[in-house]
């Protein structure tokens, strides 16, 4: 069982991180790999000094989340691999009920994740649905007019508020991705060309192509130190806007050709150009035209 985090500059939370793994993992074998992506020396010395234990694979320069977390694997001796962010803290041994609830799975059945929460304890984003082109035009304003719809089959990020029984969903946010070894690797890993965002998305549409489903469990409580998504002091953060986007832009060309990534293209740029006119304005007006830009 492998455990892989990637680190960039997260001292301030990765000890908290794995602290917890050591707190609550018992009754199982388990290594922790942190592949560290060209962090400040501080961090380096940080999980040096204090966590002399955990393999620390140390990258040259910063090659993205889906690229780190293919060298861990590259490294991983673990039939399971456990992709954990390093601003998670696990509340209960979840690493040995994943495992129990895939070995005693069907064969289909190749991945899990839990319950996110925010320290508070409130829902955060746990699963979601596949990205379509109906769900970019809905963002534009138009999911007002089915909102049940939209919220059962539409919409990008989910919460597990109010489920407690296992569910098989689309794909798990990246926080806290539990899946087979042998299975990832069949499917290709990450694919590197996303630097961030949209990786475990790609990763869980080529599973569901081949076959495969995932399952959350809700009563796996995990908490995730998440930040402020696309806002930065309730402004649009360009630059992970445009890191988000173009990640975005390749999985609908990857995935659905590039007429209909040039189409959601489009729909982006006329949303930009609205927040552009409108500013702080266009979020104190979300019931009359509800944008969606946190990630």
């Amino acid at each position: 069982m492998s455990i892989i985090i990637v680190n960039y500059n997260s001292q301030q939370v990765i000890g908290r991180c794995i602290d917890a793994v050591y707190k609550q993992v018992l009754d199982i074998s388990y290594e922790i790999i942190v592949v560290d992506n060209a962090s400040s020396s501080e961090s380096v010395h940080f999980l040096k000094k204090n966590y002399p234990q955990v393999k620390l694979i140390e990258n040259t320069e910063n090659e993205g989340f889906g690229a780190a977390n293919n060298l861990g694997v590259a490294q991983a001796s673990g039939d399971y691999l456990f992709f954990l962010n390093p601003d998670t803290i696990l509340l209960d041994n979840a690493v040995l009920r994943f495992y129990r609830f895939l070995e005693e799975a069907p064969p289909e059945v190749v991945s899990c994740g839990g319950n996110l929460i925010k320290e508070n304890g409130e829902p955060a984003t746990s699963y979601g649905n596949f990205p379509s082109l109906f769900q970019e035009w809905s963002h534009m304003g138009f999911r007002r007019f089915y909102p049940k719809y939209y919220d059962r089959y539409l919409r990008f990020g989910k919460t597990c508020d109010g489920k407690t029984k296992p569910f098989q969903v689309p794909y798990i946010t990246g926080a806290d991705i539990f899946i087979r070894k042998d299975v990832f690797g069949e499917t290709g890993g990450f694919d590197e060309k996303f630097f961030l965002y949209y990786e475990e998305t790609d990763l869980y549409y080529r599973l569901h192509q081949a076959g495969y489903t995932t399952w959350i469990l809700p009563d796996v409580k995990i908490i995730h130190l998440e930040g402020a998504g696309m806002l930065k002091n309730g402004e649009l953060n360009y630059e992970k806007w445009a890191v988000w986007e173009k990640s975005k832009y390749y999985y609908f060309r990857k995935h659905n050709g590039p007429f209909i990534a040039l189409l959601v293209k489009g729909l982006q740029l006329f949303s930009l150009i609205l927040h552009r006119l409108f500013g702080a304005k266009a979020y104190r007006l979300r019931k009359a035209f509800p944008i969606t830009w946190k990630a």
